[in-house]
């Protein structure tokens, strides 16, 4: 998604398209598995080597509100157009994207190498 959102950026698109958006709400539901998944095991007692898990994991779950609420016809999308205000999408999401990806790439060697 990242790679799509910085390649159609470069190239100076208007938008990123429905395919896009429907994989992106994909990933989404796949992520929103793993925060549940998360909560759960969190709330039966197992923590992880490090508290920055929770922080991480907090960030990702921000980041894919933020994801979301870029969609055509999202809440944000809406908030950050009302006065007119020109909307970058590919640019938006690739920044937006760039910061997930990574922030799930942290949370994972933070949970599972546990630094």
């Amino acid at each position: 998604m990242t790679a799509w959102a910085v390649v159609a950026h470069r190239r100076r698109q208007v938008a990123l398209g429905r395919t896009f958006w429907m994989l992106l709400l994909l990933v989404l539901v796949v992520l929103a598995g793993q925060v549940i998944t998360g909560a759960l095991v969190a709330v039966s007692g197992v923590r992880p080597r490090t508290q920055l898990h929770y922080l991480y994991g907090a960030l990702v779950t921000t980041g894919a509100v933020v994801q979301f609420g870029l969609r055509p016809q999202g809440f944000l999308r809406v908030a950050m157009t009302r006065n007119g205000a020109p909307f970058r999408e590919p640019r938006s999401l690739a920044i937006v994207c760039v910061t997930q990806m990574l922030l799930i790439l942290r949370a994972y060697m933070t949970g599972a190498f546990g630094h």
